[in-house]
Protein backbone atom coordinates (compact mmCIF):
# COMPACT_ATOMS: atom_id res chain seq x y z
CA UNK A 1 0.00 0.00 0.00
CA UNK A 2 1.15 3.65 -0.70
CA UNK A 3 1.76 5.64 2.56
CA UNK A 4 0.72 8.55 0.80
CA UNK A 5 -2.30 7.55 -0.50
CA UNK A 6 -3.07 6.34 2.77
CA UNK A 7 -2.47 9.70 4.10
CA UNK A 8 -4.06 11.73 1.46
CA UNK A 9 -7.53 9.42 2.32
CA UNK A 10 -7.37 9.82 6.03
CA UNK A 11 -6.84 14.13 5.08
CA UNK A 12 -9.47 13.97 3.29
CA UNK A 13 -11.68 12.49 6.20
CA UNK A 14 -10.03 14.81 8.64
CA UNK A 15 -11.28 17.92 6.01
CA UNK A 16 -14.73 15.94 5.84
CA UNK A 17 -15.14 15.66 9.50
CA UNK A 18 -13.72 19.18 10.49
CA UNK A 19 -16.42 20.79 7.86
CA UNK A 20 -19.45 18.71 9.86
CA UNK A 21 -17.84 20.33 13.32
CA UNK A 22 -17.87 23.88 11.59
CA UNK A 23 -21.44 23.88 10.82
CA UNK A 24 -23.09 21.79 13.64
CA UNK A 25 -21.30 22.76 16.69
CA UNK A 26 -20.89 26.32 18.69
CA UNK A 27 -17.66 27.79 19.82
CA UNK A 28 -15.45 25.25 17.42
CA UNK A 29 -11.83 25.89 16.66
CA UNK A 30 -9.62 23.18 15.76
CA UNK A 31 -9.77 19.01 15.31
CA UNK A 32 -7.30 16.73 16.15
CA UNK A 33 -6.85 12.90 14.83
CA UNK A 34 -5.54 10.23 17.34
CA UNK A 35 -6.36 6.99 15.62
CA UNK A 36 -7.79 5.71 13.32
CA UNK A 37 -8.78 1.37 12.66
CA UNK A 38 -10.55 -0.70 10.24
CA UNK A 39 -12.91 -3.10 11.78
CA UNK A 40 -14.05 -6.76 11.52
CA UNK A 41 -16.93 -5.38 9.70
CA UNK A 42 -14.37 -3.85 6.98
CA UNK A 43 -15.92 0.06 7.98
CA UNK A 44 -13.19 2.46 9.26
CA UNK A 45 -13.24 4.37 13.01
CA UNK A 46 -11.20 7.42 13.74
CA UNK A 47 -11.14 8.72 17.17
CA UNK A 48 -9.84 12.18 17.88
CA UNK A 49 -11.21 15.36 20.72
CA UNK A 50 -11.94 18.65 19.42
CA UNK A 51 -10.88 22.44 20.64
CA UNK A 52 -7.45 20.74 21.85
CA UNK A 53 -9.57 19.57 24.86
CA UNK A 54 -9.44 15.70 25.11
CA UNK A 55 -12.61 16.00 26.80
CA UNK A 56 -14.45 16.74 23.68
CA UNK A 57 -13.62 12.94 22.16
CA UNK A 58 -15.22 11.83 19.18
CA UNK A 59 -15.44 8.27 17.16
CA UNK A 60 -16.46 9.22 13.78
CA UNK A 61 -17.83 5.93 11.78
CA UNK A 62 -16.71 5.44 7.84
CA UNK A 63 -18.64 2.41 5.82
CA UNK A 64 -19.80 1.52 3.00
CA UNK A 65 -23.32 2.86 2.76
CA UNK A 66 -21.92 6.32 2.60
CA UNK A 67 -18.92 5.07 0.05
CA UNK A 68 -16.50 5.63 2.94
CA UNK A 69 -16.82 8.92 3.52
CA UNK A 70 -17.17 9.84 6.44
CA UNK A 71 -20.81 11.41 6.96
CA UNK A 72 -21.38 12.26 9.71
CA UNK A 73 -21.76 9.06 11.91
CA UNK A 74 -20.50 9.80 14.93
CA UNK A 75 -19.89 8.98 18.72
CA UNK A 76 -19.36 11.11 21.50
CA UNK A 77 -20.47 12.34 25.00
CA UNK A 78 -23.43 13.79 25.40
CA UNK A 79 -22.24 15.49 28.39
CA UNK A 80 -19.18 17.27 27.19
CA UNK A 81 -18.89 17.34 23.41
CA UNK A 82 -23.06 17.02 23.13
CA UNK A 83 -23.21 20.16 24.62
CA UNK A 84 -21.61 22.22 22.03
CA UNK A 85 -24.03 20.97 19.31
CA UNK A 86 -26.37 23.63 17.81
CA UNK A 87 -29.17 21.33 17.40
CA UNK A 88 -30.47 18.89 20.30
CA UNK A 89 -31.84 16.42 17.71
CA UNK A 90 -28.81 15.28 15.32
CA UNK A 91 -31.53 14.99 12.50
CA UNK A 92 -31.16 18.51 11.86
CA UNK A 93 -27.70 18.05 11.72
CA UNK A 94 -25.98 19.25 8.14
CA UNK A 95 -23.90 16.07 6.96
CA UNK A 96 -20.61 16.70 5.00
CA UNK A 97 -22.74 16.21 1.82
CA UNK A 98 -24.92 18.78 2.87
CA UNK A 99 -22.34 21.12 3.37
CA UNK A 100 -20.88 20.26 0.24
CA UNK A 101 -23.63 20.62 -1.73
CA UNK A 102 -25.12 23.82 0.03
CA UNK A 103 -21.79 25.72 -0.26
CA UNK A 104 -20.87 24.21 -3.49
CA UNK A 105 -17.81 23.53 -2.36
CA UNK A 106 -15.59 21.22 -5.20
CA UNK A 107 -16.09 17.47 -4.79
CA UNK A 108 -12.29 16.57 -5.19
CA UNK A 109 -11.62 18.35 -2.27
CA UNK A 110 -13.33 16.32 0.18
CA UNK A 111 -14.04 12.90 -1.55
CA UNK A 112 -11.36 10.66 -1.76
CA UNK A 113 -11.18 6.32 -2.27
CA UNK A 114 -10.06 4.76 0.88
CA UNK A 115 -6.70 2.83 0.58
CA UNK A 116 -7.43 -1.02 -0.06
CA UNK A 117 -5.55 -2.17 2.62
CA UNK A 118 -5.54 -0.62 6.19
CA UNK A 119 -2.67 -1.70 7.91
CA UNK A 120 -3.04 0.60 10.79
Amino acid sequence: MHKNKREQYLHIQKNRTDLYFKYNLNDYHSIKITATEKISTGDYFIDGYINGNKKYYFKALINSSDNYQFNGDINYDPKTLGKLFKHEDPVNELTPNDIIKKEKLKKKDYEADPPIIWGF
